[in-house]
Formats: structure tokens, sequence, C-alpha cells
């Protein structure tokens, strides 16, 4: 029957819209001296975003690994191209390295969501990407979405 959403199809969109509504209404971890411990050692998904703006998503994205090593290691401390800081810096927003992981530590803030299914996880990433709309993201390499 044309116009009709099958059942399994709207049980997966309630389930991805619960799972988004869990991780906006999950602690908002600063990027401060009690980040790194703040964050959990499972894998999941997170949301990095302007803590006076929180509609502003700036970056989202899922790991396999802990959110701990991905977050806190890859997204603060890191340098590598696709990692927030040299995407701010590529995007204009900050002029170098130093001035990005100030503006993260000032301005940013995470929340995340461990997810145990590699596949849950996955799909969550595309809903997210898909709703929030994220500034910057694994595929834009510093430059805006």
């Amino acid at each position: 029957m044309l116009g009709t959403t099958p059942e399994p199809i709207i049980k997966i969109m309630e389930m991805l819209r619960f799972q988004l509504e869990q991780l906006l209404a999950s602690p908002i971890i600063r990027f401060d001296e009690s980040c790194r411990r703040s964050l959990p050692e499972q894998p999941g998904v997170y949301r990095i975003f302007h803590r006076d703006r929180p509609n502003a998503t700036i970056r989202t994205g899922r790991t396999d690994a802990e959110l701990r090593q991905r977050v806190y290691q890859n997204h603060l401390m890191g340098n590598q191209a696709g990692n927030l800081p040299a995407q701010l810096v590529s995007g204009g927003d900050c002029v170098d390295l130093n001035a990005a992981k100030q503006f993260m530590r000032q301005s940013l803030a995470v929340q995340v969501l461990p997810i145990a299914d590699a596949q849950e996880r996955a799909s969550l990433e595309h809903f997210i990407l898909a709703v929030l709309q994220p500034r910057y993201s694994d595929k834009s390499q510093g430059k805006s979405v």
C-alpha cells in the first residue's frame, strides 16, 4: 500500500529518535581539566557544540573504540586533518592549532552516549548527522557542511 510506512521502519525511526533524545539529555562535559575522566571508556556517539548556543552543533561522530580516546585524545589533543582542531583552522574559525584547542576549552562542550552495538552506533551516527547537521564531520576535512 503506497504512502504507508511499514511498522519495522517506524520502530527503527522511533528508536533512533529516542537515542538522539538521550544524547541531547546527557550531561554536558566541558573541555577542561575534568574532561578526560568524565568521558566513558566505551564505544558510542558524541556531539560537540557551542556552550552558549546549544543548537550550534560543531561536530558529531561515533567511535568503535573508547569515547574517551576519540573525544579527548583525538579531538581535543590531536592535530590530524580529520580532527576538530585542524578542521577549525582549515575552516577559518581559528588561526592555528593552539588557538583551536583554546577555543575548544573556552567555548565548546561535548555530550556522549555509549552504544555497545556497532550497527546501532553506525545507524545513530547517520541519523544524528542528518538531524543536527554539524558544521564539520569526518567527511568535511575542514569545509563547512
